[in-house]
């Protein structure tokens, strides 16, 4: 009896310029996989980044270990607890002035993956380092469609000088692919969808076609779809299917947003302008962000929920004052509680999705490692200590979850860094300002 051979992992549905990736499917495991379990799928590392710190009294959990609580505004996390560690103590000490005066908040989104101290300048001789997540992609991006990919909400500042002199290019990227190059944000989900399943050059034309005729992306690897699906098991077909859909369904989400630029307009006149309500376009950028790493299109994504010193208004909260305005004004501890709480839940949505898509025996989440953190501890106090830090998923079995680990105080955040790097298969021994490994996040 004849079998076929193991479809390939970096098989793609093609057609007109669209090459989209597919979800891991039971085909495309080694033969005997069932009996000796020996399939290993890739990491997927993310970093989702937010300004202003958090109320400490209200973030900092109680106990350690496995026996901890969390505090309030930690809270929307329970029911992914498992899936969580929370990190205590953790520092970037080159966010501090070190001289420089005034700019904390210029400092803390520049340091926040770099571990390195901006040059304060408000020209364009900025200077700082290459991020971790640059340092990872350049090693493993090859592996991949897209090495990297870089998101964000609010639109990107290329020039000017905020916060005390300092360019306005620190405030609005957390990537760097040199100390003297960002990597830029992508802050619209349909640039974003397009990068993942698109093409540049000539196919982009029929991108802006597709737009015009309200064509779904599926439509043009429908034949290829068609084919591949008669080759697969009532199992990988129904993953298949499930997979489509949620393609559709992330189509449809932006096509509703009336406000959200068209793509079927010449290169360089996009509009800068994005959606107005913040919300629906985060859980957008969240859910292109598995999608990303469901299809392995790209392992290293970073995702800025707002430019460092945001003064964004949380209407959806009931808040109308900025947020940066809040932490400078007495007494406001309850409204900046409720933003902390509101960007908990948002991720904890997100990763109980990544739990929920299934790969291999496990889930996706148990192949990702994503850190929700900052660089500024308290806003109210802008300072750089104790910083609110998250870590979800497992590594493939190298993190355990589900404990709150409270670590030395002043630890170097560049540490985390460190291990997720040696996670990744890169064997790098120092970053920043590390003083090497944390070893305590391993499930040793």
């Amino acid at each position: 009896m004849m079998t076929r051979p193991p479809l390939s992992r970096r098989t793609f549905l093609r057609g007109l310029g669209v090459t989209m990736g597919l979800p891991l499917l039971e085909c495309m495991l080694p033969r005997g996989y069932a009996a000796s379990g020996s399939f290993d799928p890739p990491l997927r590392l993310g970093w989702v980044y937010f300004p202003n710190g958090m109320v400490r009294e209200d973030w900092t959990p109680t106990g350690s270990g496995r026996d901890f609580q969390f505090n309030k505004s930690n809270a929307p996390l329970a029911p992914v607890r498992d899936h969580v560690t929370l990190i205590s103590n953790l520092a970037h000490d080159k966010a501090r002035p070190h001289g420089d005066g005034p700019g904390a908040h210029a400092r803390e989104g520049a340091t926040y993956l770099t571990g390195v101290q901006a040059k304060k300048t408000g020209g364009k001789d900025i200077y700082l380092g290459e991020s971790i997540d640059q340092v990872i992609a350049r090693r493993i991006g090859q592996q991949t469609r897209l090495p990297s990919l870089e998101l964000g909400v609010e639109p990107n500042r290329k020039e000017g000088r905020c916060d005390s002199g300092y360019s306005c290019i620190y405030m609005s990227n957390i990537s760097w692919r040199s100390p003297t190059q960002p990597s830029g944000v992508e802050i619209s989900p349909r640039r974003a969808f397009d990068r993942l399943f698109g093409a540049t050059g000539e196919a982009a034309a029929r991108f802006r076609q597709r737009a015009a005729d309200r064509l779904s992306v599926l439509d043009f690897v429908a034949d290829d779809a068609s084919r591949l699906n008669r080759q697969l098991g009532a199992t990988d077909r129904q993953k298949l299917a499930e997979y489509l859909e949620s393609v559709r369904a992330i189509e449809k989400q932006i096509a509703q947003n009336k406000n959200m630029p068209p793509i079927d307009v010449p290169p360089g006149s996009r509009p800068d302008q994005e959606p107005d309500d913040f919300v629906p376009h985060t859980r957008l950028m969240y859910d292109l962000m598995a999608l990303a790493w469901q299809t392995d299109a790209t392992r290293v994504i970073t995702f800025m929920l707002a430019n460092s010193q945001t003064n964004r208004a949380y209407e959806n909260l009931g808040i109308r004052s900025g947020h940066h305005q809040l932490t400078h004004s007495i007494g406001q501890e309850a409204d900046i509680q409720k933003i902390d709480q509101f960007v908990v839940a948002e991720f904890a949505r997100f990763i109980g999705k990544l739990s929920s898509i299934a790969e291999g025996p496990g889930s996706l989440l148990d192949h990702c490692l994503v850190t929700l953190g900052s660089a500024m501890g308290d806003g109210r106090k802008h300072d750089h200590h104790e910083l609110p830090v998250a870590v979800a998923g497992h590594a493939g079995g190298a993190v355990t979850g589900g404990q709150h680990l409270k670590l030395e105080a002043e630890t170097p955040m560049s540490n985390l860094f460190v291990t997720t790097a040696q996670l990744a298969g890169v064997p790098l021994q120092r970053f920043g300002d590390s003083s090497g490994p944390l070893a305590a996040i391993l499930d040793t």
